[in-house]
C-alpha cells in the first residue's frame, strides 16, 4: 500500500471513531424563543434518542438574553472537547452569541450583548466547563473533534 492510501484509511477510521463518540449530539438545535413555548423541551440526537431540556434552566437562560436575540441563539449549546489547542480546552460550536452569552453566564464579561460579534473566540477551561454544566446542565452538550492535524493527512 501506498503512504496516501493508509493515510485515507486511518482518516476515514478516525472520523468513522469521532462519529461514534458524537453520537448522543443533537441532530438539530432549537432557538431559544421555540423552547421557551414548548410544554415539554426536547430535541433530537443523531441516534434518534432525545434530549430533554429543563425548562427552568431556558428560562433562566432567558433572563441573560435579550429577548431580541432569543430567536438566533440555538440550543442544546455544543462545547467540544479540542485536543489540537492543549490539555482540558474546549470551544463552543456555534455562534458569537452563543459564546458570549456563555461568557455572561460565568461573568466573565461586562459587555452588552450588543457588542457580541465583535467578542474573540472563548476557550472554555475545565473550571469554566464545570461551572456551566452546573448552571446549564440540559442545555450543554460536549462533543468531541479530531485534532487539526489529522485534517491535513
Amino acid at each position: 500500500m501506498s503512504e496516501s492510501q493508509i493515510d485515507k484509511i486511518f482518516r476515514a477510521m478516525m472520523e468513522e471513531e469521532v462519529r461514534s463518540l458524537n453520537h448522543h449530539l443533537p441532530k438539530t438545535r432549537k432557538p431559544l424563543k421555540t423552547l421557551l413555548k414548548e410544554e415539554t423541551p426536547s430535541v433530537e440526537t443523531q441516534d434518534g434518542r432525545s434530549i430533554l431540556i429543563k425548562k427552568e434552566e431556558i428560562i433562566k437562560l432567558s433572563d441573560i438574553i435579550p429577548s431580541h436575540l432569543q430567536d438566533k441563539i440555538q440550543l442544546p449549546i455544543i462545547i467540544q472537547r479540542r485536543f489540537d489547542l492543549g490539555k482540558s480546552i474546549y470551544t463552543v460550536i456555534g455562534n458569537k452569541l452563543e459564546e458570549f452569552t456563555l461568557k455572561k453566564a460565568l461573568e466573565l464579561n461586562d459587555h452588552d450583548f450588543n457588542e457580541y460579534e465583535k467578542e474573540e473566540p472563548f476557550h472554555i477551561f475545565k473550571p469554566y466547563l464545570s461551572e456551566l454544566i452546573r448552571m446549564f446542565h440540559t442545555l450543554i452538550v460536549i462533543g468531541f473533534g479530531k485534532p487539526e492535524s489529522l485534517s491535513e493527512l
